[in-house]
């Protein structure tokens, strides 16, 4: 009896995560290789492996998709801004900008540009200062340690169609003029 129950909660989790059609569908069409009812099966394996996700972990992958794909690949905006500066590199310039976290922990910290470093109608390139939060409760302490150092290049093209950079946090921006 409780091999039999064993048996059934098996055959239930499999078939809700979706692998019972795949196993079934292969099965069939190894037995039957020759004529249509092998092509019916092949296609229907086909069709269920593309639906792998439709179980249990299909939902986890809906969820996910609901964030905003600039926030899931390059964080949040920092806090504050606390210093920007330019400096003239071969070819182009690097903008420097330092920002202070609201805790300790957050990492993988970019200037990120939604327009690609191009510049909007006013001639500004807009650079989001941004990083990822950490997934674990991390201290406040001090301001110091809490500082984040991100810098990125622009071309010597691109600096020359803009009149100003803008660094952009949550609470403040500056901008740079050349």
């Amino acid at each position: 009896m409780k091999k039999l129950i064993g048996a059934v909660l098996l055959v239930g989790m499999v078939s809700s995560c979706g692998l019972g059609n795949s196993a079934g569908s292969s099965a069939g069409s190894s037995a039957n290789s020759a004529g249509s009812a092998g092509s019916a099966g092949s296609a229907g394996s086909a069709s269920s492996a593309g639906s792998f996700g439709s179980g249990l972990f299909g939902r986890r992958n809906r969820v996910e998709q609901r964030i905003d794909p600039v926030i899931r690949n390059n964080g949040g905006l920092i806090s504050v801004i606390k210093e920007a500066r330019f400096e003239r590199a071969r070819g182009g310039a690097i903008v420097r900008a330092r920002g202070v976290a609201p805790r300790q922990g957050y990492y993988d910290a970019s200037l990120y540009s939604a327009t690609n470093l191009q510049p909007d109608e006013n001639g500004n390139i807009t650079l989001e200062f941004r990083a990822k939060e950490p997934q674990f409760q991390t201290n406040v302490l001090g301001e110091h340690s809490r500082e984040i150092d991100v810098g990125i290049f622009i071309s010597e093209q691109k600096l020359n169609a803009a009149n100003a950079i803008r660094v952009v946090g949550r609470q403040n921006q500056i901008s740079l003029r050349r």
